[in-house]
């Protein structure tokens, strides 16, 4: 018994190592600039030997054939760069089998953009997860005085002097969040609200929701978006395998009633642009053992800046 609990131990951390190495991998994947790349390069001599001009060459016919050669010896050309997407990417750590999924925060709802003015926008997406609505109103008012620099009281929110009054009292931060957790110190986020709604919070970017990555849950906290449009957004991206413009939508969303200046507020909540931030999470899968890892990057020109890591 000590002998089979070491060995999946052991394989457990190999595992996770392994996730981790998918998750580095993937950040110089991000920054490949569309130059020939090879995967399990070490297999196949000759196409190292390739050089520049020959990876390039206009001759069509030779080129065709070295790009055969390559495939027939099992070696992947790949000359994209990942990019966020639903579906994962899939590679070899070692012996190890990986699936990496790459999220855009843009996807998500940055809490650190939460205003008196927009705040019936986050009741209406805590709501959509059955969160009663005295409970999301309680949330979203704490969240507010939360990061707000006075000691006044929105009116179901939390200041000084309630956290005071706890079994072991602290401060608000009066400051914007510096990670997802922190929310957990807010007055009304319990263990189980935290786990439902924090993989559509984040704290990175310009707090537009890009159309091609959020979840309806996400989509609802836009005004006048209802769960409906919500889901004939989702469902055009995934019949045009991603919005290309956002002036597609008009169609769409003029079934619901959003047209005119309606269409034009919305489309200050709206992007389809990538962001910098993005989240790397792997999974890294061994006979019946498993591992994950996850880290928050900054992607800039020339590195990929890690901000957050969830081993």
């Amino acid at each position: 018994m000590a002998i089979k609990t070491e060995t999946a131990y052991t394989e457990h951390i190999k595992s996770v190592y392994a996730a981790r190495g998918a998750c580095i991998y993937a950040t110089r994947k991000l920054l490949a600039t569309g130059r020939q790349e090879v995967e399990n390069e070490d297999e196949d001599e000759d196409f190292k030997k390739l050089t520049k001009n020959e990876l390039i060459s206009t001759e069509e016919d030779r080129l065709t054939s070295k790009l055969a050669d390559i495939k027939k010896k099992g070696i992947i050309a790949s000359t994209r760069p990942w990019v966020p997407r639903s579906r994962p990417y899939s590679l070899k750590i070692g012996d190890t089998n990986c699936n990496v999924f790459i999220y855009d925060e843009s996807g998500k709802i940055n809490i650190n953009k939460i205003t008196d003015e927009n705040k019936v926008n986050f009741v209406k997406f805590l709501t959509s997860y059955t969160i009663d609505e005295l409970t999301a109103e309680t949330i979203t008012d704490s969240i507010l005085d939360w990061i707000d620099s006075d000691d006044l009281h929105h009116i179901n929110g939390a200041e000084k002097d309630y956290y005071a009054s706890l079994a072991e009292p602290y401060e608000p931060k009066n400051g914007p969040f510096e990670s997802i957790e922190e929310l957990t110190l807010v007055k009304g986020v319990t263990p189980r609200i935290f786990e439902l709604i924090r993989d559509s919070l984040t704290i990175y970017g310009t707090g537009k929701i890009n159309v091609n990555f959020a979840s309806r849950e996400v989509l609802t906290h836009i005004p006048l978006i209802t769960r409906e449009a919500a889901d004939a957004i989702i469902l055009l991206r995934e019949e045009q395998r991603g919005i290309q413009k956002i002036d597609f939508l008009k169609d769409i969303l003029g079934k619901y009633g959003i047209v005119g200046k309606d269409f034009q507020k919305i489309m200050n909540y709206l992007t389809v642009s990538y962001s910098n931030y993005m989240t790397i999470y792997a999974i890294a899968s061994a006979d019946k053992v498993r591992g994950s890892y996850k880290i928050v990057v900054q992607k800039g020109v020339n590195e990929c800046k890690i901000i957050a890591v969830y081993p």
